[in-house]
């Protein structure tokens, strides 16, 4: 996706000469951002902004930008970057553990990106991140580790952990918490008449996530309703949770699964 930033390397190697380049600045078709980058008036904000401050964009606004589930994040965009006038403002800068890589472009690919998303992603965060990359196929798991080299221990093995089945970042963030919980949940089930589901506890609770803030189309709708109604025609369990449920919720919703599972209602009864 092209971001409308530009470094002076980049028009080059594209075959615009010094001449050209001054005139667009001088006609208003590029603005200069900072010494040897130039952005376009319909440019991307958010990259324009990280370009501006000294660096690039990188962390999770890469990672989003790349089409990466990432949790939620506020304020501005994160920069990481080698320039000059930015190397004693370290604090505002997303740094990596290991060595630096010069700026390839005003956005990191993914495995960069990923790479300095660690410090400013928790545990959970960091395994939905690659969950996500993984179930794209952005990069592969080995990749991810090699983005991780010079990590400590203890993050490199939270990638143990990871899925590629997994969706959509919520799914992750349930599986994980159910987990860590001590509940045993399966990931993408098949169940007859009802198709694949996202999460499976026991043998009869059916938990499907939504992915995004909002609510889906009316198809979408009439069709999960569907699958929820021959979920339950067989006796099993459907329970639906939206994104708000997960991320702004779950102590709530947590309590209601914990009761389904303390009464044993997730289980197949077992005949003698």
């Amino acid at each position: 996706m092209d971001s409308g930033v530009y470094s002076w390397s980049t028009l080059i190697s594209q075959g615009a000469t010094r001449y050209q380049i001054d005139r667009a600045v001088a006609d208003g078709d590029l603005v200069r951002v900072r010494h040897g980058w130039y952005a376009r008036r319909t440019a991307d904000p958010d990259v324009v902004a990280a370009v501006a401050t000294g660096g690039v964009m990188s962390c999770v606004s890469a990672l989003r930008r790349s089409g990466i589930w990432v949790p939620e994040h506020h304020g501005a965009p994160h920069v990481r970057g080698n320039a000059p006038a930015y190397r004693n403002i370290s604090e505002r800068l997303c740094r990596p553990y290991g060595r630096f890589v010069p700026e390839a472009g005003p956005v990191d690919d993914v495995a960069t990106a990923f790479r300095h998303a660690v410090r400013c992603l928790d545990d959970e965060g960091l395994v939905v991140v690659a969950d996500s990359i993984l179930n794209q196929g952005a990069l592969s798991l080995d990749d991810l580790r090699q983005a991780l080299h010079g990590s400590p221990l203890r993050i490199r093995s939270l990638l143990d952990r990871c899925d590629p089945r997994a969706e959509s970042g919520p799914e992750t963030m349930v599986r994980l918490r159910l987990r860590a919980r001590g509940i045993p949940v399966r990931v993408q089930v098949w169940i007859w008449r009802v198709g694949r589901v996202d999460l499976l506890v026991g043998e009869k609770l059916i938990l499907e996530i939504d992915s995004v803030a909002f609510h889906t189309g009316h198809e979408r709708y009439e069709s999960d309703r569907a699958r929820d109604r021959r979920a339950v025609a067989q006796g099993l369990i459907a329970m639906r949770l939206t994104y708000r449920n997960v991320v702004h919720e779950w102590d709530a919703v947590y309590e209601e699964i914990a009761a389904i599972v303390r009464g044993r209602r997730h289980r197949a009864a077992r005949h003698r």
